[in-house]
């Protein structure tokens, strides 16, 4: 019996947290009864994994260890685990995907993709109006509920998040693709104001208690936003985007962070970068042929035809820096260099593609960067700790 796997079945239908330990009981007998047998050490790694989707703490390692030995259940343990805060925010909203029934594009548009394997096809858009058409069959066969597409739990990675925007000492912060609000209900548990934006309907329905009514639902462009933040988070987000609206979508970006604001992005970017060096390689022909100066018109796709997951705007780093630099926000190189060496040991670890990270601020803003970097250590160096 594989306890991470158990537990996460489990986790997905569970109404309550007796039902959970029940469960737990049944199945730890039916382990007893085939003599399977996993040391103290091992039962928390995987209980903490199938709990709370991610690797124990030192503290909490240290701590459940002991109970064990000292002869405490593990279903006493599992249900301390399921009573807590962190477990309390994560059940409500459960990973849950609606049966959504994606059509082959392939046979659809033929014509459009000019490359097709076993695995992949490529989808050649020669016009705007053909990312537009990509765009809207996202949109109308609801291809973000259908797909993991950001995960709605509190694990490391929102953790993370959660605290470079508190490092960066923000009293407010908006998040666009926020999902059911994972950092943004971190964040207003540390008392800022938050804003949530989404297009997915599952969300709202799944949407953490504290910020359901600080989300909004719709796309960027068209909602109508009076505030300004000192953060604007956009978590692998923009690449989403129709490339074709980009300069649209950071004008209204740029207008939606305060003066001495930030935006942290985060995208799949193509090539090197003098600050996190290659994330992701320039593995397609055509985006080697067509440089740094754009953006790129042949999109990976799966054999169906749908862009991998959801990517329109493929680029390099050259070519998004460019775009939001054209606009009046500019990379703030020290504070970006300041967080690759706080979190190497969770880009190393865990979070590898999260390196592809932009730190960005209005030109006129000049930050004193010794006491930003010290917010930031401050904030992140009791995060990254916990990894061991």
């Amino acid at each position: 019996m594989e306890l991470t796997r158990f537990l996460h079945s489990v986790i997905r239908k569970v109404t309550s947290h007796r039902t959970l330990i029940a469960l737990y009981n049944l199945a730890t007998r039916k382990v007893a009864s085939q003599n399977e047998m996993i040391s103290f050490s091992d039962a928390i790694r995987e209980v903490y994994k199938g709990v709370y989707g991610r690797d124990v703490d030192r503290s909490g390692y240290a701590l459940f260890v002991a109970r064990l030995k000292a002869g405490t259940p593990l279903s006493s343990v599992i249900g301390d685990l399921i009573n807590s805060p962190e477990f309390s925010k994560k059940r409500d909203v459960i990973p849950y995907r609606s049966e959504i029934r994606l059509p082959d594009l392939t046979k659809i548009y033929p014509e459009k993709y000019s490359r097709s394997e076993t695995e992949f096809s490529v989808f050649a858009a020669s016009s705007e109006e053909d990312f537009a058409l990509l765009e809207s069959l996202m949109i109308k066969y609801r291809y973000y509920d259908s797909m993991e597409a950001y995960s709605p739990i509190i694990d490391l990675d929102k953790l993370v998040t959660a605290s470079i925007v508190i490092g960066l000492k923000a009293k407010s912060a908006i998040e666009l693709g926020c999902f059911t609000g994972p950092v943004i209900s971190l964040l207003a548990d540390r008392g800022l104001d938050v804003c949530g934006i989404d297009i997915s309907h599952l969300a709202f329905v799944l949407a953490y208690d504290n910020v359901r009514d600080k989300m909004l639902f719709g796309n960027l462009l068209d909602l109508k936003l009076d505030s300004s933040y000192d953060a604007f988070v956009a978590m692998d987000v923009l690449e989403h985007l129709n490339p074709f609206h980009m300069d649209l979508c950071i004008k209204k970006i740029r207008n939606l962070v305060n003066a001495n604001g930030f935006v942290l992005l985060n995208s799949p970017m193509f090539g090197n970068d003098d600050i996190f060096g290659t994330v992701f390689d320039v593995y397609f022909p055509e985006w080697q042929e067509a440089g740094d100066d754009s953006f790129w018109r042949h999109i990976h796709c799966d054999a169906r035809g749908w862009p991998v997951h959801g990517h329109l705007t493929l680029a390099s780093p050259k070519w998004w820096e460019k775009v939001f630099a054209q606009h009046g926000l500019i990379r703030d190189r020290a504070t970006e260099t300041e967080i690759q060496g706080l979190l190497k040991p969770f880009f190393d670890r865990h979070g590898p593609a999260r390196r592809a990270l932009f730190v960005l601020r209005h030109a006129s803003n000049v930050p004193d960067h010794g006491t930003l970097h010290k917010s930031l250590r401050e904030a992140l160096l009791p995060v990254v700790g916990e990894m061991g």
